[in-house]
């Protein structure tokens, strides 16, 4: 039985030193079609660390497996990436996020 997970990539940290990074990853119970429904909901409702204050906000399916969401704030653009992918290791010293 395949594992699921849905990744969140997108910048973290502060002002002077942002990161281009996964920040969450979600484990699912469930099989594909599970992890491709909470990927959708995150690419529309997750509130990314930047920018803080939102705006309009726009969802493009690249696949059926990844999403990119942008978000205009105050002074600029900012996007994040939902991406639905198969675990295929897990090393014993590793632990979820």
């Amino acid at each position: 039985m395949s594992q699921w997970r849905v990744l969140i990539e997108e910048n973290v940290g502060n002002t002077t030193r942002k990161e281009w990074r996964v920040s969450d990853i979600y484990e699912v119970k469930g099989e594909r079609a599970e992890a491709r429904s909470i990927a959708y909901e995150l690419a529309v409702r997750h509130r990314p660390q930047h920018p803080m204050n939102g705006g309009v906000r726009s969802v493009y399916r690249i696949s059926d497996d990844e999403y990119l969401t942008t978000i205009k704030g105050m002074t600029a653009k900012y996007h994040y990436r939902v991406v639905v992918a198969e675990l295929l290791t897990l090393d014993a010293s590793e632990t979820l996020s």
